[in-house]
């Protein structure tokens, strides 16, 4: 092996362990977002009776509203 390649699979190495170590940060940010969403969507069903469907028609009508206020991009006349 020459020094060449020994310097590219270190660097290898190097850019491998790396991306190892973000991907392992997003999953556990990933997983503990969902934990906790998972949480507070069971804590309103137990305590208020509100399910999953009424939270998802709350968001949607919520977007919904902040859409309305934004404005409309205009496309270009073709003339």
């Amino acid at each position: 092996m020459t020094v060449t390649e020994i310097l590219i699979t270190l660097g290898a190495i190097a850019i491998s362990g790396l991306v190892l170590h973000w991907l392992i940060r997003v999953l556990k940010v990933t997983v503990g977002t969902a934990l906790r969403i998972a949480l507070i969507v069971f804590l309103l069903q137990l305590f208020f009776g509100i399910g999953p469907d009424r939270l998802w028609e709350q968001a949607q009508f919520l977007w919904s509203q902040v859409a309305s206020y934004l404005p409309m991009p205009s496309l270009p006349s073709s003339q």
